[in-house]
């Protein structure tokens, strides 16, 4: 698994760009106006911009814009986006918040000045009834049906560049890399208890105990590993933001495991999945990485649905998933059948109804 995505802490210590894995079934290592100025009105066309600019600062700054963040490479979260002179910062359906900032620090390259833009414009998705903006923002992608200032934002301009200078916040791993014991209890500790077993219950278990991801991994920045011919799985807990992106790449990796024992299963439930949009996803364009992305997706979602109360709200979200890794929504539907999940909220509307 290479790194790619930014953990949001704690929910996206629960549920941050994107795990990666590696694995092949048939082999062992499954694994963007400017106006023409008149010359003789300069001082004019000068104040009229400071103006304008100040005017467009001034309605960007506390706007709130409403959607899905997937920070790392992990599953979307609902919440939304503030726009303050500091940084964006997301607040979560469920309270917890994080701050992104709004542009780079300065950099100075080739005799120039300039600051690199935090947020930018990824692609616009029309398959659905309402067109989807899907922006970068520092490590991470945001989804949203009402973009709003987040559009100015990604044209970068000029008022951006008067902010104080701000610099990329780097996250800590959750274990240090030097300390071998603690690698080695974080490894241990994810394959033990009640995710586990549920994986194990979907996927099975690994005959070989977890290991750690060696050099030749981390050179190739993996994150996980699942070796099909020794059965076995290793972690890289010393290069992971927090404790979703370790259950997301146990997922990813034993999703591998499944690939490499029911290969005729899968693709059978695979014919007709789109390919993903964004090319900075992992998974785009190596369909075996692309559908371990949807089975850690599908598991997720399942699990952060196991006991909603409202179904409706549920399918959206699973909307938002399908839109970043497509083939989730399948995936949730295959594996909602299985009797781990006999008791889910939504067994029945996802196993018995076609939904969306």
């Amino acid at each position: 698994m290479k790194v790619s995505l930014r953990l949001l802490a704690p929910i996206l210590l629960a549920g941050a760009v994107a795990v990666r894995g590696t694995g092949r079934p048939d082999t062992s290592d499954v694994t963007a106006y400017r106006p023409v100025l008149e010359r003789d009105d300069t001082l004019r066309v000068r104040l009229a911009g400071h103006r304008t600019r100040a005017a467009r600062a001034a309605r960007a700054v506390g706007a709130v814009v409403p959607g899905y963040l997937s920070a790392r490479g992990l599953p979307p979260v609902h919440g939304r986006f503030t726009i303050t002179d500091s940084g964006l910062v997301f607040r979560s359906a469920a309270g917890v918040s994080a701050r992104f900032p709004l542009v780079g620090p300065v950099r100075h390259a080739g005799g120039r000045r300039w600051r690199a833009s935090a947020v930018s414009l990824a692609y616009i998705d029309d398959t659905g009834d309402r067109l989807t903006y899907v922006f970068r923002v520092d490590a991470g992608v945001f989804e949203t049906e009402a973009p709003g200032p987040l559009l100015d934002l990604a044209s970068h301009p000029m008022w951006l560049d008067s902010l104080p200078p701000t610099d990329w916040v780097r996250d800590q791993p959750m274990v240090r890399p030097g300390d071998s014991t603690a690698l080695w209890a974080t490894a241990r500790a994810i394959t033990r208890g009640a995710y586990a077993d549920t994986l194990y219950a979907l996927f099975g278990a690994p005959r070989s105990q977890v290991g750690l991801i060696g050099w030749r991994g981390r050179k190739a920045g993996r994150l996980g590993e699942y070796i099909g011919r020794r059965d076995s799985l290793a972690l890289d807990p010393g290069r992971m933001m927090g404790i979703a992106q370790l259950r997301h790449t146990l997922a990813h990796e034993l999703g591998h495991r499944w690939q490499f024992r029911a290969p005729g299963q899968l693709a059978t439930l695979w014919r007709g999945v789109d390919a993903m949009r964004d090319p900075k996803r992992y998974g785009y364009g190596t369909p075996m990485e692309h559908q371990a992305e949807a089975i850690a997706f599908a598991v997720d979602f399942l699990q952060t649905t196991t006991i909603t109360s409202d179904p409706d709200t549920a399918l959206t979200l699973l909307d938002h998933y399908e839109l970043l890794v497509p083939g989730t929504r399948t995936m949730v539907r295959y594996l909602a059948l299985q009797s781990i999940y006999r008791r889910h909220a939504l067994r029945e509307v996802l196993t018995t109804s076609i939904t969306r």
